[in-house]
């Protein structure tokens, strides 16, 4: 009777033969070390690991490597930075592994804290302005609280100050790693 095969065990007989080119190899290397860098600043950023664990973490890898897993560490840490979050682990990280940023995430502190000031400035007068919107229409009191997020004139305020901060901070996270 012959035997019957699994689909796996088929595929492994097909491909017994082949290998990996140097590239596809050195491909597949490149995409492990950046996604066990995205893992570690996730991990880092969910404050389930701190950055001696990071330390840690990375010592377990030969000078080479940890220093390419370094530098992708940072480029995924600086990415992840962003005007509406909470940078403060970021900071750390850098300040951590990349003394030599110590000004320019000054800079992006004093311009994060200049866009949180703005925003909530913004936000203040769009609720104003909503809330004397519905007055008009006959709608006060102090239970009247206008929902700001998602409203059109939120949108649109936020538009108008917004990509401003955003390119300044692109320029900044841009000079970081240069």
């Amino acid at each position: 009777m012959a035997e019957i095969k699994s689909a796996v065990e088929l595929a492994m007989e097909r491909t017994k033969g082949l290998r990996l080119s140097h590239e596809e190899m050195e491909k597949m290397k490149e995409e492990e070390m950046q996604s066990k860098a995205a893992g570690l600043v996730n991990r880092f950023l969910e404050v389930d690991f701190h950055l001696r664990d990071v330390e840690k973490e990375l010592g377990k890898f030969d000078p080479r490597q940890r220093k390419h897993l370094e530098q992708l560490f940072l480029h995924h840490l600086i990415e992840a930075m962003n005007l509406d979050r909470d940078n403060d682990l970021i900071f750390q990280g850098l300040e951590t592994f990349l003394p030599t940023s110590a000004w320019t995430v000054k800079k992006i502190k004093d311009l994060i804290q200049k866009y949180q000031s703005r925003k909530k400035d913004e936000f203040q007068k769009t609720q104003n302005d909503l809330r004397a919107g519905l007055e008009r229409m006959g709608i006060s009191g102090s239970a009247v609280r206008p929902k700001v997020e998602g409203s059109p004139e939120w949108d649109k305020a936020r538009s108008a100050f917004k990509p401003r901060f955003e390119e300044e901070l692109k320029k900044l996270k841009k000079g970081i790693l240069h």
